[in-house]
Order: C-alpha cells, then sequence, then structure tokens
C-alpha cells in the first residue's frame, strides 16, 4: 500500500518526466557506487593482476646533466640550457596506476582528496556526457574546461563513470597534497623537478624526447586533430592510456614519463619575470598530457624539459604522478668510487721467489780476471 502511495504521483506523470525521473534515480545511485562498496578482500581479488606489475622501481645512477632546453621563444622556464646535479637515486617505472592509489584509499579510507574535498574537478568538455553537463558542472574560462561536481580518482569523468575498468591507467585528479600522501604512506616520494628530467633523459642530455631529438610516433599519448573537437585518435587513444600502452621511452625501461599525464614534483615553480616574493605558491609538473601536442599548436609542447606550474590543491582529467625514493647506499658507493678516481693508487709487486736453481752465482775470481783481461 505504502508503495502505491509513492509511485502514484510518478504514475500520473507524462511519459517523458517519468523516464527523466528515472533516468535520474539510475544516475544518481550509480554515482554512488563507488569502490569502498567492496570489501578488502574483493578489492585484493580485483587488483591481483594489476597491482604488483606496475609497482617497480629503476634505479638512476646520479651526476652532472644538461637539463632544459635550447628554445629562447618558450615562457615556461625550461630555456635557457644549463648544468645541474642530482644524487642517486630511485624512480618509479610507471606513472602511479588506479590500481596502486585504490590500494592505498583502502588502507587509508579516512583520508579525503582535494577534490572530493572540494567537490569537483576539472575535466575536458568532450569527454562529459550531456546530463553530467547539463546538471553536475559548471563552465570555466577556458571553454574546453569543466568544472565537473563529483569528478575524482575513481569516477574520472564524473558522477556514473568509474575507474574499475581502468586499473592499469594512471591515476588522475590527484593534487599536489594528494601525490605526497600517497608517496609518504608508500615509503618514497615526490621526485625533484632535476631528478624527474634525469630519469627521462637516461644519459641523453639536451635532447627533446627520451629517446633523442627526432619525434617518433606511437610512442606517447599527445593530442592529434584539431583541439579541442577533434581527435582522431591515430596513436590508438583518446584521452586517458593505460601507463604501458607505448613501448618504453628511453633506454633504462621508463613508461609513460611524456604524453598521457602530467606529473607532480616537489620542485616549486616561480615566474621569469616576477619577484619571487610577490608570486602564490605553485609546484612544478612535467611530461604533459593526452591534452597536449608535439609542436605546440594546442596548449603545451610535449618535451622533456617541459613545465608548467600550478596550485598545490589543482586537480584535473590530466594530472597524475609517480614516486622516487633516495638511494643513501649507491651516494656512499658513488662517493667510494669518486675518491678511488681522485687518490692516485701505488700498486705493490708480491716478493718475488727465489729458487735455488735459478740464482745465478758470480764466477770464481780467477775466472772473472780472465774475463776482464
Amino acid at each position: 500500500m505504502r508503495l502505491v502511495i509513492v509511485l502514484l504521483p510518478i504514475i500520473k506523470m507524462s511519459f517523458v518526466f517519468r523516464f527523466k525521473i528515472i533516468q535520474l534515480f539510475l544516475f544518481i545511485t550509480s554515482s554512488f557506487n563507488c569502490s569502498f562498496s567492496l570489501s578488502s578482500d574483493d578489492v585484493d581479488k580485483l587488483l591481483q593482476q594489476h597491482y604488483d606489475f606496475k609497482d617497480s622501481m629503476r634505479q638512476q645512477f646520479g651526476g652532472r646533466f644538461t637539463i632544459g632546453i635550447n628554445d629562447p621563444q618558450s615562457d615556461t622556464g625550461e630555456y635557457p640550457v644549463r648544468q645541474a646535479e642530482v644524487r642517486p637515486f630511485y624512480m618509479d617505472t610507471y606513472p602511479v596506476t588506479v590500481a596502486q592509489f585504490w590500494k592505498y584509499k583502502m588502507a587509508k579510507k579516512k583520508y579525503r582528496t582535494s577534490a572530493e574535498t572540494n567537490g569537483y574537478s576539472w575535466v575536458l568538455a568532450r569527454l562529459v556526457s550531456d546530463l553530467i553537463r547539463r546538471r553536475w558542472s559548471s563552465e570555466s574560462a577556458d571553454p574546453w574546461w569543466l568544472a565537473v561536481k563529483g569528478a575524482q580518482w575513481d569516477r574520472p569523468e564524473g558522477p556514473g563513470t568509474h575507474a574499475r575498468t581502468r586499473l592499469d591507467y594512471p591515476v588522475v585528479h590527484v593534487s599536489y597534497h594528494d601525490a605526497r600522501a600517497y608517496c609518504q604512506w608508500s615509503g618514497k616520494r615526490l621526485p625533484t623537478e632535476e631528478e624527474w628530467e634525469y630519469a627521462a633523459r637516461a644519459q641523453l642530455p639536451g635532447l627533446q624526447y627520451p629517446w633523442g631529438d627526432k619525434y617518433k610516433k606511437n610512442r606517447m599519448n599527445v593530442w592529434q586533430g584539431k583541439f579541442p573537437d577533434d581527435d582522431t585518435a591515430l596513436d590508438g587513444w583518446a584521452g586517458l592510456s593505460p601507463v604501458d600502452a607505448f613501448p618504453s621511452q628511453n633506454n633504462n625501461s621508463m613508461y609513460d614519463m611524456l604524453g598521457n599525464a602530467w606529473e607532480w614534483t616537489s620542485t616549486r615553480y616561480y615566474e621569469r619575470v616576477v619577484d619571487r616574493k610577490l608570486q602564490e605558491l605553485k609546484y612544478v609538473l612535467k611530461g604533459g598530457s593526452y591534452m597536449d601536442t608535439k609542436d605546440g599548436s594546442a596548449n603545451y609542447v610535449v618535451r622533456t624539459a617541459n613545465r608548467m606550474g600550478q596550485v598545490p590543491a589543482y586537480s584535473a582529467h590530466n594530472v597524475g604522478f609517480r614516486c622516487a625514493a633516495s638511494a643513501p647506499h649507491l651516494v656512499q658507493r658513488q662517493r667510494m668510487t669518486e675518491q678511488a678516481k681522485e687518490t692516485p693508487t701505488t700498486t705493490r709487486r708480491p716478493p718475488k721467489i727465489h729458487r735455488l736453481e735459478e740464482m745465478a752465482f758470480p764466477p770464481p775470481r780467477s775466472n772473472r780476471k780472465k774475463e776482464e783481461l
């Protein structure tokens, strides 16, 4: 009887209005179908094939190298070329994936990301459904961005979407605070800009890309077509892609350094022509994203040296991160090697064994005099 009383007003409505009510109901219920409705055991089973494989690090030997690029027209701070030095460290082979961040959220259930706290995050407009565009988003100064309510790490395009089918994609909608918290939880830290660029270059200083100076097709996920309406996806991906969708980008087997999603670093970002004391707090992001292009015709030029600055609470559909770790034992080994090079080594010959039959005795005196004559 109660059910009839509840449904009676809906039955009297027009068909179109009833359809919209049902559609809205399904949308709301699906939007709350987030990761935390699953038990820890279910999550472990779901992530079993995705978590351990992507959780690896590569050793970076460190040393002096060339950072930046010789492009006087660039105004992002990547110019001019200069010398930098980093100590040995470790860097994540892949960006942090949805699966890894899901593990973190299951362990730290009380932690709320910046997007969750703010109630929204930035999403590319063409990726947003018409329903979300009308009811759950607001426009920005850039027409291709929408501030979508409910967009966060596990709902990348807003309510009604879920990252459960994209476990090996880079986690996005993470702020500097979120990236730093995750790295601390995992026993690591965010890399500095110099460390990030050193790991991307892999012994190839001063070149445009991690693999060299010449652009190569299908090596990174960038925008192809007329931005923002036409993404031809000639590289096989429209929007984000898995972290291993493309081959390793340098000779140290580092994946997804360029393209796909920007990555946070721990380095402060400063404008070149403004007094640093007057600038708001920003941090450097590296790598470019799927919204950027190889030549800078839309948004940023995707190359190793390029950079962007954002406030710590910023989150968007194209921003992720990877972690680094200090290597004090490698630093000590490097110091010992440098000291060995600086200190000349004197090799001492072992004492010679003199056998009786090998010893040359002087001839008798009588014979010696004859020889002298």
